[in-house]
């Protein structure tokens, strides 16, 4: 089956090559289209944000400054998606709905198989994260987070994290088109709640399906998890990273810290997310 439709969701900000760039090793391994996608967006959404009892004249100011910084982001997009567009090689369009990106996201994201955004920068956190957490939690679809450098390729070893929850259940049902394709399958089991007896159904589960696995298994507290998951990551190689987010509250991840929050800041390959 594969994936057939592949949605990127542009930003307008230079992060977009490298989310396109992914989508097109995706769409080149798996025969799929890619839409990119580019909301409007309506500046008036900046007023609440200067709170109440601003003069009229500083509403028109924000609101113009708004529309500006809109318009330059949606040429930029334009620009991108066209200059990738001429030599990705890939069925291709973009959609330049009305309305806001959080609801361009999750409408046209429920009629994709992924989601593909850049890793949410530290330049533009609110937004890049507002978009991201769309994508993952408003959609039903998986997410993968495009790195943010190098060369993207799904052919070599493909890793996938393991803690017995829902979410990384998820993940791997998600991704297991990829792990069928990869040239070694490794999984990371990580975290002191894992039960030592689910190694054995793992296994098994995975056979059904026709793939043999490496196991690297680590008892480490949830703190430890994340920095363990890339490491065993790039020791095999791999190319991509299969897992389930946000197993914890996102207040939690927040305050505490966690394995999402961790991979999202300091992953250097494609992720494949899922909740």
């Amino acid at each position: 089956m594969g994936f057939k439709v592949v949605l990127v969701p542009l930003s307008g900000s230079t992060a977009d090559e490298r989310a396109l760039a992914t989508a097109a090793a995706v769409a080149r391994k798996f025969g799929a289209r890619v839409e990119a996608l580019h909301a409007a967006g309506d500046p008036r959404d900046a007023v609440p944000f200067v709170g109440e009892g601003a003069s009229g004249a500083l509403v028109e100011q924000i609101v113009g400054a708004a529309e500006k910084d809109l318009k330059r982001r949606a040429e930029t997009a334009r620009a991108t998606y066209a200059a990738w567009s001429k030599s990705a090689g890939v069925d291709c369009e973009i959609i330049e709905p009305e309305g806001s990106e959080e609801d361009a996201i999750a409408r046209y994201g429920r009629f994709a198989d992924l989601i593909v955004l850049p890793r949410p920068s530290e330049d533009d956190q609110i937004a890049s994260t507002v978009a991201f957490e769309t994508a993952l939690l408003e959609t039903g679809r998986p997410v993968m987070v495009a790195p943010l450098s190098g060369d993207v390729s799904f052919d070599g070893p493909v890793a996938f994290a393991w803690n017995g929850s829902r979410e990384a259940a998820r993940a791997l049902g998600a991704g297991m088109q990829f792990l069928k394709g990869a040239s070694k399958v490794v999984a990371i089991v990580a975290g002191v709640n894992v039960a030592e007896n689910d190694q054995a159904p793992l296994e098994a589960y995975m056979a059904s399906h026709g793939l043999k696995i490496e196991v690297a298994r680590a008892d480490v507290p949830t703190i430890q998890a994340g920095p363990h998951v890339l490491a065993e990551s790039a020791k095999a190689g791999c190319g991509l990273l299969v897992m389930g987010a946000y197993t914890h509250s996102r207040l939690r991840q927040l305050v505490f810290g966690g394995v999402t929050r961790h991979v999202l800041q300091n992953a250097t390959l494609p992720v494949l997310m899922a909740h």
